[in-house]
């Protein structure tokens, strides 16, 4: 019998990329999305919608989630990224951010505790702002570090039953709007100084899901940019 797979923000983007792979490896894919899924139909994949920015539409998904069985492994990978100067409403943007990366999580774990198969596991997506934080994103950057904090919480409470492990993803993938002046600038910031797209993501998924040794442990998949210089410096 396949395995079964939960992703959140799966509609496009890095969750698109994680939900493929696993159909690709004979999981089943249940792929929740917000407002449009890019996924081709596929008969093991089951596509869920849900906005988890509304608390009201986050119990819905619980409630249709409940019905699907048991699952193997979930990736609370959806992701709302806004910047503080962009907020009209700050309350409103607050509670975005917060709904998206730490109530829907919490609330998606509860729900499914009585449906998590031997041998289970976890990830959350966080960022490494949860660590090094951006002004321009304070919210944002809180609301990571939020779900990385309570992920390794689960690490402790889920013991023995499921592995809980974060991800700190670092720019390792461009979007289209990104001017080579951007990325240049971020690339000169990490390390390894190459863009290396959602597959190093992928990869340090496929390890975590397979590490039978290894929860409540925050990777760093950034290209070694946390631990570059990331200030200025002029040389004489």
């Amino acid at each position: 019998m396949s395995k079964r797979i939960f992703i959140t923000g799966a509609g496009r983007r890095l969750g698109k990329t994680l939900a493929q792979h696993f159909l690709h490896q004979g999981w089943q894919v249940v792929a929740h999305f917000n407002s449009a899924c890019e996924l081709e139909t596929h008969p093991a994949l089951t596509a869920v919608q849900a906005d988890l920015s509304d608390p009201a539409s986050i119990r819905a998904l619980c409630t249709q989630l409940k019905t699907l069985g048991q699952f193997d492994a979930v990736i609370h990978n959806a992701s709302c990224f806004v910047p503080d100067a962009a907020a009209t409403d700050l309350a409103q943007h607050i509670a975005q951010h917060q709904n998206v990366h730490v109530t829907a999580p919490v609330m998606i774990t509860e729900a499914l505790q009585h449906q998590w198969t031997d041998g289970a596991a976890m990830i959350s997506i966080s960022d490494i702002y949860a660590d090094i934080p951006n002004q321009r994103f304070s919210v944002y950057c809180a609301a990571k570090a939020g779900l990385q904090n309570w992920s390794l919480s689960m690490a402790q409470r889920l013991a023995g039953k499921v592995r809980v492990n974060v991800i700190q993803p670092g720019p390792v993938q461009f979007l289209p709007e990104h001017d080579d002046a951007y990325r240049k600038k971020v690339l000169s910031q990490s390390l390894i100084g190459e863009e290396l797209g959602y597959g190093a993501i992928v990869q340090a998924c496929d390890y975590l899901l397979a590490a039978r040794a290894v929860t409540g442990t925050v990777m760093r998949v950034d290209g070694g940019r946390f631990v570059a210089n990331r200030y200025d410096q002029t040389f004489s």
